[in-house]
C-alpha cells in the first residue's frame, strides 16, 4: 500500500496476529524488493532482515526506535545513509552490496558489528 501523504513510499504493516506471534523480528528477505517499505507499527522491532532483495537505498527507518540489528546482506545499497534514528542499533550487516565509502556511523553508539565484506571499499 503506498502511504498518503508520502506519495510513492511503499507502507507495509503486519496483522496483529503476526505481530503478537514475533514482535521482535521481521524477516522481509528474497521478496524482490527494490527498496524499504515503511513499516507501520513495528515499535518493537529488534530484528529487521531485508537479505538478498534489490534495495538501492537505506530509508524509511523511523517508528523502529528498538531496532538493534538491521540485515541488508546481498542488495544494492551504494550508501549508508539515514539512520541517525536508528540509536540503538547494534548490528548491521552491509556484506555484498555497492557501497564505495564507510560514512554516517557517528550516531550509531552502540554499533558493535559492522559487515561490509563484498563491498566496492
Amino acid at each position: 500500500a503506498v502511504r498518503p501523504g508520502r506519495p510513492g513510499v511503499l507502507a507495509a504493516r503486519r496483522s496483529a496476529a503476526a505481530r503478537q506471534k514475533s514482535p521482535e523480528r521481521l524477516h522481509l528477505d528474497r521478496r524482490q524488493l527494490g527498496s524499504c517499505p515503511l513499516l507501520e507499527a513495528e515499535e518493537s522491532l529488534r530484528l529487521l532482515n531485508y537479505q538478498n532483495n534489490s534495495i538501492a537505498r537505506i530509508e524509511n527507518l523511523e517508528g523502529l526506535p528498538s531496532l538493534a540489528f538491521l540485515d541488508l546482506y546481498d542488495n544494492k545499497v551504494r550508501q549508508i545513509e539515514n539512520l541517525d534514528q536508528c540509536r540503538n542499533l547494534r548490528v548491521l550487516m552491509l556484506g555484498k552490496n555497492q557501497v564505495q565509502d564507510i560514512e554516517n556511523l557517528s550516531n550509531l553508539r552502540k554499533l558493535d558489528v559492522l559487515d561490509l565484506h563484498s563491498n566496492k571499499i
